[in-house]
């Protein structure tokens, strides 16, 4: 925990950027946008260096990267099916597997399907995934995929419905669809977020989180929070906007606060994309200016607010007891690893993997 907080980052995932998982110029362009913003947005000290960002992230320095570099106490991890753009996805559905099962009481599990791929096999995949891992707790998707071009809805009766159908089924609780941040140069239509609407208003006893909040349709996610119960903001590298613009970050923020309130806000950052230290020291110390309290409308963020935010918003939709889950983890290797020594510099766990054998995650 970073100041008393107990933090659960909701979105993590160890990328497959090496060059051999590449499938053609649009994935090579979104690899070159992510290495772009990891590179820009991140603090100087907390960078990679390109040969280890466009590498094959493990699963064990993803852990040590949250739970020994960074005050983060739970993370989830999701499945990727960019499978259009990486030959495994991005991040594949083994090392969602092996997350949850080598470090059970640290990660939660999503899974993923492509329903570009059609609705049979988007619910066979399913049913495969979750048997093979009964504790996952939500599924992840993408609204397109590229060449050729193709995208779906999720308000679509006939695609979608099912779908979100069979994973009720199966006991999930919350549907992550990436939204509001286009991969790539790519058609921007099929990221805008008007097809949650539907999908929430016809499943009421699921949460949808819209995966990078507000990044691109600020006031359309604002307005979502505030007519939908269900609905959620997903910080996913919208939280890194308070280390690169404070002042976007504010204003982002200012939105949710007013139409939404402190309830409607998850913290992520996807890590190890961003490195979550940096944004949870900036953050416990944030507060908004007067002008934009006095523009707004809002009142200050308190510790309360803070709190749901960071970690209690997501435990309560998804049903998680925190002090159980604190007395799992009080004493396990990453808790020891926190008390027994100074805190590593950021990516100290990949750097050092990576150096090993640097050849042996650029296959």
């Amino acid at each position: 925990m970073i100041d008393d907080y107990f933090v659960i980052n909701a979105v993590s995932h160890a990328y497959n950027l090496e060059p051999a998982n590449i499938r053609n110029k649009p994935g090579q362009l979104l690899c070159d946008m992510l290495w772009g913003l990891h590179n820009t947005w991140s603090p100087p000290h907390a960078r990679m260096t390109l040969e280890e960002f466009t590498s094959d992230w493990t699963v064990d320095a993803l852990a040590q990267a949250l739970f020994v570099e960074a005050d983060v106490d739970i993370a989830a991890t999701h499945t990727l099916r960019l499978d259009s753009y990486f030959g495994d996805g991005l991040a594949a559905r083994e090392k969602t597997v092996e997350a949850a099962t080598k470090y059970g009481d640290r990660f939660l599990a999503y899974v993923g399907v492509d329903p570009t791929a059609g609705l049979e096999t988007c619910l066979r995949e399913l049913d495969e995934q979750m048997a093979e891992l009964p504790q996952a707790i939500g599924l992840k998707m993408y609204p397109a995929q590229v060449e050729p071009d193709r995208s779906w809805r999720l308000d679509d009766p006939d695609l979608a419905f099912p779908i979100i159908e069979r994973a009720i089924e199966h006991g999930l609780k919350t549907v992550a669809i990436h939204k509001a941040a286009p991969l790539g140069p790519v058609p921007m239509n099929p990221y805008k977020i008007d097809d949650v609407d539907g999908a929430a208003g016809r499943f009421s006893e699921v949460s949808f989180e819209i995966i990078h909040a507000g990044l691109a349709f600020t006031r359309e996610t604002s307005l979502a929070l505030g007519r939908y119960p269900n609905v959620y903001a997903n910080l996913e590298v919208t939280s890194l906007l308070l280390l690169k613009a404070p002042k976007m970050f504010e204003e982002i923020m200012a939105d949710f606060l007013l139409w939404g309130g402190p309830d409607k806000i998850i913290f992520s950052d996807g890590a190890m994309f961003a490195h979550t230290q940096s944004f949870l020291e900036a953050f416990t110390e944030f507060q908004f200016s007067e002008e934009t309290l006095n523009g707004v409308g809002i009142e200050p963020l308190t510790r309360e607010d803070k709190a749901k935010i960071l970690g209690l918003n997501y435990a309560r939709i998804l049903d998680l007891d925190v002090e159980a889950m604190k007395a799992k983890i009080a004493d396990d290797q990453f808790s020891l690893a926190r008390r027994t020594g100074p805190r590593p510099e950021p990516y100290a766990a990949w750097k050092k993997e990576f150096a090993s054998d640097p050849a042996g995650y650029r296959r």
